[in-house]
């Protein structure tokens, strides 16, 4: 088939500028996108249009359709003691703004207590030169189209040069408050997802998520994109037969529904949510297995922003507004 929007390709390329080379695909690891929802540079997914698996192109991108003009005031002078860690000149740091996305910037010169740095795209000004072989093209999923990308896209996407400096952005570790979007698939169907515009929040190292999850985001930082895969021992257990029970059906105060879940609370006040498998007679089938135990979870994750805890949530363990994927309130 030939390359349309909505269609998923994989490409093998080689970059150059000014006959040097800047950037290609790894041997054997193809870059896999999404056309027609901006994963690539525009001028070159306008080129590859049309085309189809087994094509050899060759495209000259201007700086318009490529990663933009160099644009002068995107090099702005920030002071010294807003960077946490030694700051090398030449090194690519990063910008988080206040709704969480995150821009890189370049360090240009040091002079005293003032840093001078570049937000624009490294390659911005400079005409593009690719050597692109079609490896296939197919139809992209639903799930692929509802997220506009390929899960495992390692695109050659556009930064933004415009967001404000607030900070280099830290690695997730103990007592750290994150920001994540995310969606959870199992089986190949979603089951949860964090709502547009609302990520989940969490208190990293505090059990506030699965153990999988949390252990596969300790080091990573803002902007990471990942896709997680938890086996049932690192995420709601494995299920457990002796947790299937009957109880009397004179122990519910109000009809019973087969599928819906109920609440059974102990005698210490705690409350464990249970699940209504069938109904006999005066007898009530419930499971008490979480209703992800026993299950495989797959995790696709944008982590938006990582902060310091204050003294308060590190007191109570939690973030006051989280509405978190905890382990123990599926």
């Amino acid at each position: 088939m030939n390359i349309s929007d909505n269609k998923v390709v994989e490409i093998e390329y080689t970059l150059t500028i000014d006959g040097e080379v800047v950037d290609r695909s790894e041997s054997g690891e193809p870059l896999t996108y999404l056309q027609g929802h901006g994963n690539i540079v525009s001028g070159l997914e306008k080129a590859l249009k049309g085309k189809s698996a087994g094509d050899h192109v060759k495209v000259t991108v201007q700086p318009e359709d490529g990663y933009g003009e160099h644009d002068d005031e995107a090099i702005q002078i920030i002071a010294r003691e807003d960077f946490d860690d030694d700051i090398e000149v030449g090194a690519t740091y990063f910008a988080q703004a206040e709704d969480g996305s995150v821009t890189p910037f370049t360090v240009m010169g040091l002079d005293g207590d003032d840093v001078t740095v570049d937000f624009n795209p490294p390659l911005a000004g400079e005409v593009l030169n690719f050597d692109v072989f079609i490896k296939s093209v197919r139809d992209a999923t639903e799930d692929e189209l509802a997220h506009g990308h390929v899960h495992n896209d390692d695109d050659l996407s556009k930064q933004n040069p415009n967001t404000q400096f607030t900070g280099e952005s830290m690695n997730i570790s103990n007592d750290k408050v994150v920001e994540i979007e995310y969606t959870l698939t199992v089986n190949g169907e979603v089951v949860d997802k964090s709502e547009s515009g609302e990520p989940l929040t969490y208190l990293q190292g505090h059990g506030n998520i699965i153990p999988g999850l949390e252990k596969a985001l300790d080091g990573k930082s803002a902007g990471d994109h990942m896709m997680v895969t938890v086996q049932p021992e690192d995420g709601y257990g494995e299920r457990d037969e002796e947790a299937i029970q009957v109880i009397a059906r004179e122990d519910f105060e109000d009809d019973i529904e087969v599928g819906a879940t109920y609440f059974a609370q102990a005698e210490d006040g705690s409350v464990t949510p249970f699940t209504v498998m069938g109904l006999d007679g005066d007898d009530v089938t419930v499971d008490f297995n979480q209703p992800l135990a026993g299950e495989v979870l797959n995790f696709d994750v944008t982590i938006k922003s990582v902060r310091d805890a204050t003294a308060d949530e590190l007191a109570h363990g939690h973030v006051h507004d989280d509405d978190d994927d905890q382990d123990d309130e599926f």
